[in-house]
């Protein structure tokens, strides 16, 4: 064999293993089991078993990337969850921004009134972003939109100690499509009802 071909061939090999440690990673991906949902704000984690309760498990991914226990959800044990019933309260954000877009600000206070109305029910605040950045960014960018919507509750007067936020950061986009379209509407802040189970 020449030398150029050996030449070609390990550069070959440079360049494929080199595409191979760039691929991102898979969507989905979290640094927590999928049993365990995902980031939360404020160190606390809420675990969704799918069972539309939530569970006091799981851990805590701290900024550092560690696993942590969970502590501070006594209060949110057995709560079920109503992803539906805010639907229509969803709040959406600039590119790369924290604070909603004009007019959303209206939503966030139709939630804070009916937590007023219902002092029993708490309320978890998810955080998403768009597909462009780094996970680990848009991890962190998603936990900062959920934590401003959080002070926009609190300055509405709702006690802080009703609110959970988590991040998702790009994790789970409402629309797949690589549009500018599809990137407004994964730029959100969703809003979980949490109410008591019957009979507690």
């Amino acid at each position: 064999m020449k030398p150029t071909n050996h030449i070609i061939l390990f550069l070959s090999a440079v360049l494929f293993l080199f595409s191979i440690g760039c691929k991102k990673t898979p969507k989905g991906t979290s640094y927590l089991p999928k049993s365990q949902g995902g980031i939360v704000g404020n160190n606390n984690l809420l675990a969704n078993n799918n069972s539309g309760k939530i569970e006091n498990q799981g851990a805590v991914v701290s900024r550092e990337g560690n696993v942590e226990e969970l502590s501070g959800l006594e209060s949110f044990e057995n709560l079920l969850m109503d992803r539906n019933i805010f639907a229509t309260e969803t709040v959406y954000f600039g590119f790369d921004r924290t604070e909603p877009e004009a007019g959303d600000s209206d939503k966030v206070t139709a939630v804070a009134d009916a937590l007023s109305n219902s002092p029993k029910n708490k309320i978890l605040v998810e955080g998403h972003c768009d597909e462009r950045g780094t996970e680990e960014y848009n991890r962190a960018l998603g936990e900062r939109r959920a934590l401003t919507i959080r002070d926009i509750l609190v300055e509405k007067g709702i006690s802080p100690d009703r609110i959970r936020t988590m991040t998702f950061g790009e994790d789970r986009p409402a629309d797949p499509n690589l549009t500018e379209t599809a990137y407004r509407l994964n730029r959100r802040s969703e809003f979980v009802l949490l109410t008591p189970k019957p009979g507690t």
